[in-house]
């Protein structure tokens, strides 16, 4: 099945398809199109039964109902009526999904159910450009979470769009192969780096630029699998490639008649050597690829030089340069009828004698078949981690698809340098500043010991990809984040964005939830208390630098959130009471641990009480005249009246997406939520709105033009629901605290019938597949669960997709999840028992995944599913924290900036702070350090008065420390009394005195 989105504006001739560039070739299969499009003037609306879509045409797919003939005369009227209303009306707006596409016969047969590796089809996500996206991948062969990719490449000189499924075709609409390549590509948005190209050659050809050395293939002869990529070229050429994790092993294949075969490596820049002058007596070569320098988008912060170890066989006859090739390239010629050349191939980002030392780990004396055979057991022990009745085919390649994504990413950057047996992880640093030169054999990265875990962004991943690992790795899990919690142990902080270092990109520092949560769910992380630390330093220090922690945290700490001064403040605001909620529960289960000491163990107590009331400070951003979520001005007040606030407007306060797509962006505290709306009901009035609001993609805001994220968001059809990117997938289980879970489970069920659709062509996601996010979105709602409150333990519940699922974590207890009645048209849980045990609450701890979920489904909602449990009580509303102390621009502790600070010039001091007009009861002092070391207060005691005569002591404190510059402490006052005056009473610092903030916070 595939999608076609027609937009029509009438009167004129442009049509607005999603259709590959330059419409069908001669001899390909034609698609005929034949619908029941509605009418503009009958548009769903927030009354109608299902008002989250509009009608979604005829499926023609033979899985799901009896297809309507193309040419149908019925169909063709409605089509023809449509026409004559937009004449009336001057506009058509609808879509036509799920027309038939041949030729079926070219389809490749479906592989062994018993093999879930041959189900995994890698291509799958790269029908797609920075125009418009049906998932943004590379087809990846490679280790799980391994150290380099293999890909090939369609365009060998960029660093974005390697691999384009549609694209760079010749006048046959036959794709062109550049090479096959090493790649470290997270995402084209962040760019590749250490990129190096091997591509066979003729020898025919003199120019062996990209383009002219581009040998045309079909689909249908290129296989694309976790362990194995090989396709047919033209000219009789063939290729393929088997994975270990530091490297792989390629054979090239040539015909007889060939006088003098070639293989060409180099990389996609000057910024590459390879020395390859030895190789005629051995056959051994080595050499380099530095990254490249950012430009624009191509991100490669924290890359430091590749190394690369390879041994031909057999050995060339010459090694030459190549006209029209990269600078530093080398092409080997091999003796008149050689048909088959051998790459065993390493890389490092150590140096030589460790690519030296992976090479004898990984590949030395083994063959193709059998390194092919240790990818694709350590790929099917990932992989059964899942196994289900009832999928059609193209759901089990879905499926299996997805779990492939899942495991590609994050990856490790550590290398042995030990044995297999007595390994000693040790790693080039990302996180450390480099030292001198690199040579040709030998890094300028600190080496260190341990295990690093890099290519990853959290802000994608935290909503579903990391609770996927909780539920289906919870060992791998904790090896996965510690490996991010070793650059909080090396450089202070965890990227944002790991590419592999710290990037100045994307909102929130979600690596403090992702942690979190896996450690409420039991994942045993080596180092949890450096787990929390990095996310509490993210929430509590003023960032030295924009590439790390929190943008805006300087002042959003003292004020309650992000004012507009920060570019997409809303969204960095509402990110940060996420992760505060995360880290609170973190903080909890630390103070609970029997080998907290006491003193740590009240600290944790304090951290966790203020940063659970911060998460609670949503409501600062909530204009309830609007009844969205807008950007505060420095000053206090709303960016926009109510005039010229539109929530379709994109940018601005607002991440990829607009003021509608975050009007829900409190997944901790739904009750609180719907307590600002007015209730339960006006929070599903809300919702229903929502999802009959249409998305045009017409209101470009502040990006001035339309990004591929708003054509996607378009694509979905399902009104504002941006399913196409992270910030809505949560949405639809907000509806489970509007007491309404059965629109949940129709949204839910359409998605996973519309969206995720197109696999045999290189679709497959209705957007960007960031690092297995889109994909564990599927995997976890196809289980009929989803984790909208991460750091609680609970999933959000929906009905299966499958007849039934065999749950087999790796270290965590087996599960079945049973669907009884099951059908497309039945999404509606009727019931569920846990362990036979009557379940009525819509929501499922995850202690309580084991043994067996049985859910009874139906054609139509029957009232089950009471409203889970918030972070906010029913019948009340959250209340943010408030300072009592007034804000005064010209007093360095009360300007609400921990840029600026005051000093004093001993060790002590009486600090009166500003009278109160009413008595009020302070819960917490915050104090902030300043910005250099040696200052911080040790021991103080704060007093507090009615009459400012007669004073009492509120809370006294002794033997503090402050870890970090700029870092706002909370200490819960022991003693609290409704007081005007306080004064806080220093009597020992660690220097002069410097502070840089006071707060009294109730």
């Amino acid at each position: 099945m595939v999608e076609v989105l027609l937009v029509a504006d009438v009167p004129g001739d442009e049509t607005d398809a999603d259709v590959p560039e330059g419409g069908a070739s001669e001899g390909e299969p034609v698609v005929e199109l034949t619908a029941d499009l509605p009418r503009p003037d009958t548009l769903p609306t927030a009354t109608d039964p299902h008002p989250h879509s509009l009608p979604t045409g005829t499926d023609l797919e033979p899985e799901h109902e009896d297809p309507v003939e193309p040419g149908d005369p019925a169909a063709q009227k409605d089509l023809e009526a449509a026409g004559d209303a937009a004449e009336e009306q001057n506009e058509l707006i609808g879509w036509i999904d799920g027309p038939y596409l041949g030729d079926s016969a070219r389809l490749p047969a479906d592989p062994p159910a018993q093999d879930p590796v041959a189900w995994v089809d890698t291509r799958r996500g790269t029908y797609a450009s920075g125009d418009f996206s049906r998932g943004n991948t590379l087809p990846i062969t490679a280790w799980p979470n391994g150290f380099a990719f293999f890909t090939p490449v369609t365009d060998a000189r960029t660093r974005r769009w390697l691999y384009e499924y549609h694209r760079a075709g010749d006048e046959q609409n036959r794709p062109r192969l550049q090479g096959l390549a090493i790649s470290h590509q997270p995402s084209p948005w962040m760019g590749d780096r250490n990129q190096f190209v091997l591509m066979p050659m003729t020898g025919e050809q003199s120019d062996a630029s990209p383009a002219a050395r581009s040998l045309a293939f079909d689909h249908a002869e290129e296989l694309a699998r976790p362990d194995l990529y090989q396709v047919a070229l033209e000219g009789g050429i063939g290729m393929r490639l088997a994975p270990t994790d530091h490297g792989a092993i390629s054979e090239f294949d040539f015909p007889t008649a060939l006088e003098h075969p070639q293989l060409l490596l180099e990389g996609v820049d000057e910024h590459c050597r390879i020395d390859a002058a030895g190789a005629v007596l051995d056959g051994r070569l080595r050499g380099w690829v530095d990254s490249a320098v950012a430009q624009g988008y191509d991100r490669a912060d924290g890359a430091t030089r590749m190394f690369v170890l390879a041994e031909v066989d057999p050995a060339p006859q010459t090694v030459g340069r190549a006209e029209g090739a990269s600078a530093g390239a080398s092409l080997l010629t091999f003796a008149p009828g050689t048909t088959s050349v051998t790459v065993r191939m390493v890389t490092s980002f150590i140096g030589i004698q460790q690519a030296q030392r992976t090479f004898a780990q990984e590949l030395d004396g083994r063959s193709f078949e059998q390194v092919r055979a240790a990818a694709h057991a350590e790929w099917t022990h990932r992989l059964s981690v899942l196994e289900v009745v009832g999928a059609t085919p193209p759901q089990r390649r879905t499926l299996y698809g997805n779990l492939y994504r899942l495991n590609l990413y994050p990856n490790s950057q550590w290398e042995n340098a030990g044995t297999p047996q007595r390994p000693e992880p040790v790693h080039a640093s990302p996180v450390r500043p480099v030292r001198g030169e690199a040579t040709d054999t030998r890094t300028n990265a600190q080496v260190l010991p341990g295990r690093i875990h890099v290519n990853h962004g959290f802000w994608d991943t935290y909503r579903t990809a990391w609770p996927a690992y909780v539920l289906l790795y919870p060992e791998l899990t904790a090896e996965l984040a510690d490996g991010f919690v070793q650059q909080y142990r090396e450089g202070g902080w965890i990227a944002r964005w790991s590419s592999p270092g710290y990037a100045d990109c994307m909102t929130g520092t979600s690596s403090d939830v992702a942690f979190a949560d896996a450690h409420v769910k039991g994942v045993a992380l080596p180092d949890p208390r450096s787990a929390y630390e990095s996310g509490l330093r993210n929430a509590t220090v003023a960032p030295p630098f924009l590439e790390v922690g929190r943008t805006g945290n300087e002042r959003a700490v003292f004020t309650g959130y992000v004012d507009t001064d920060t570019p997409e403040s809303v969204s960095w605001a509402l990110e940060a009471y996420i992760n505060d909620h995360g880290l609170a529960a973190q903080a909890e289960l630390l103070a609970e641990a029997p080998d907290t000491a006491p003193e740590e163990r009240r600290q944790l107590q304090e951290e966790a009480a203020y940063l659970r009331a911060r998460s609670a400070n949503y409501p600062l951003l909530f204009d309830g005249l609007l009844g969205f979520f807008q950007g505060r001005r420095r000053t206090g007040e709303f960016a926009q009246s109510p005039e010229e606030f539109d929530p379709r407007v994109w940018g601005g306060d607002f991440t990829e997406t607009n003021g509608w797509n975050f009007a829900f962006h409190v997944p901790h505290d739904g009750e609180g939520l719907a307590a600002l709306h007015g209730g339960r009901d006006e929070l599903r009035a809300k919702l229903d709105e929502f999802f009959s609001t249409p998305e045009r993609a017409d209101l470009k805001g502040t990006y001035g033009h339309v990004i591929h994220e708003m054509d996607e968001a378009r694509a979905v059809r399902m009104g504002q629901f941006g399913m196409s990117n992270q910030p809505s997938h949560h949405i639809p289980f907000l509806y489970h605290h509007a007491g309404a879970p059965h629109r949940a489970m129709e949204i839910v069920r359409e998605v996973q019938r519309r969206l995720f659709v197109g696999e045999q062509i290189g679709q497959g996601y209705p957007g960007d597949e960031d690092n297995g996010e889109m994909s564990a979105w599927w995997l976890l709602t196809a289980l009929g669960l989803y984790p909208l409150q991460l750091g609680t333990g609970r999933y959000h519940l929906v009905a299966p997709l499958f007849e039934r699922a065999e749950v087999r974590p790796l270290g965590g207890p087996d599960f079945t999840v049973i669907a009884e009645g099951q059908a497309p048209d039945r999404p509606y849980v009727t019931a569920l028992t846990v362990e036979g045990r009557e379940h009525t609450v819509a929501a499922l701890d995850h202690s309580e995944l084991h043994g067996t979920l049985q859910f009874t489904l139906a054609d139509q909602p029957g009232g089950w599913g009471e409203v889970p449990p918030s972070a906010t009580a029913p019948g009340h509303a959250p209340q943010p924290l408030r300072d009592l102390l007034p804000r005064r621009e010209d007093d360095p502790l009360l300007d609400d900036d921990a840029r600026t600070e005051q000093s004093w010039p001993g060790t002590t001091a009486v600090i009166e702070l500003p009278e109160l007009e009413l008595l009020d009861t302070a819960r917490f002092l915050t104090l902030t350090s300043g910005a250099e070391e040696g200052g911080d207060p040790v021991a103080w005691h704060l007093e507090g008065s009615t009459d400012g005569e007669n004073w009492e002591v509120l809370d006294e404190r002794s033997a503090q420390t402050f870890r970090w510059r700029r870092q706002t402490r909370p200490f819960l006052i022991r003693s609290p009394r409704a007081c005007t005056r306080h004064r806080l009473v220093i009597t020992t610092a660690t220097g002069p005195l410097r502070l840089a903030q006071i707060e009294l916070l109730a």
